[in-house]
C-alpha cells in the first residue's frame, strides 16, 4: 500500500480584508510514466492530430486525479489540521516509482468549477496547438515524460486561476512538488513539516507512507 496524506497547513492570509473565508483546496496527484503511456505514444507519431488527441487524454487525466477538501471560517495565520491520521490525497495499492503532485489553495466564493468546465477551458485549439509544439522540444530532454506532465500540470493551475479570475475568489497557494521512489522514499516512508509553497503565504506538512 501506498499514501500522500495531507497532515497540517499553514495559511498566512486568508485573502479576506476582515474576519475569516472559506478555502478550496485543490490537490492533483499522477504517477510519472505509469499515468502517461499517451505521452510516449505522442513522441513515437508524427501525426498532427493524434498528437493533439494524445495531449487531450493527458490533461484529462491530470484533471481526473484531482481531491477537492473545503475547509470553512479560515482566518489569517490559522493552522488547519486534518486530524489524527491526516488526510489522504492519494492512496495506492502499490509504491509508485514517481509521484507528482500539485495543492493549490483558493479563496472560495462560488461553487467549484466541475471537470467538464476546467477541461474546455484548457482543451481549446489554441492551447492544443501551442501544447503539441511546448512537448515537442521535450522530446531530447532527459525525462520527456515528466517534463511534459510538468507542463500540463502548470497549464491546469493556470487555468483554474484564470477561470477564477472573474470572481471573488482569489489564489491562497500553490505546492508544485515530484517525487521518486529511489531519491524521496526508499525506505517507503518520508515526513515533512512547513514546506514553503511558491507563493509563500501557505506551508504544508505531508506523510508518504508506503508497504
Amino acid at each position: 500500500m501506498f499514501y500522500l496524506r495531507l497532515n497540517k497547513l499553514r495559511i498566512y492570509s486568508n485573502g479576506a480584508l476582515l474576519g475569516m473565508s472559506e478555502v478550496q483546496l485543490m490537490s492533483f496527484v499522477t504517477l510519472g510514466e505509469a499515468d502517461f503511456p499517451m505521452i510516449n505514444e505522442f513522441f513515437r507519431t508524427s501525426d498532427a492530430e493524434m498528437k493533439k488527441e494524445l495531449v487531450s487524454q493527458a490533461v484529462a487525466r491530470v484533471v481526473s486525479s484531482r481531491v477537492m477538501p473545503q475547509i470553512q471560517r479560515v482566518k489569517d495565520n490559522q493552522l488547519i489540521f486534518f486530524g489524527d491520521t491526516g488526510y489522504n490525497v492519494f492512496v495506492s495499492d502499490t509504491i509508485p516509482e514517481s509521484v507528482n503532485w500539485m495543492l493549490l489553495a483558493l479563496k472560495s466564493n462560488q461553487q467549484t468549477i466541475d471537470n467538464a468546465t476546467l477541461l474546455s477551458q484548457i482543451l481549446t485549439e489554441q492551447n492544443l496547438t501551442k501544447l503539441v509544439g511546448t512537448i515537442g522540444l521535450m522530446a531530447s530532454a532527459s525525462s520527456p515524460v515528466t517534463a511534459a506532465v510538468s507542463t500540463l500540470t502548470t497549464l491546469v493551475a493556470e487555468s483554474i486561476l484564470k477561470l477564477c479570475a472573474n470572481s471573488k475568489d482569489r489564489q491562497l497557494g500553490l505546492l508544485l512538488t515530484s517525487f521518486t521512489r529511489q531519491e524521496h522514499y526508499p525506505y517507503g516512508k518520508r515526513d515533512m513539516q512547513n514546506v514553503p509553497d511558491a507563493t509563500g503565504n501557505m506551508k504544508v506538512d505531508y506523510t508518504i507512507f508506503g508497504f
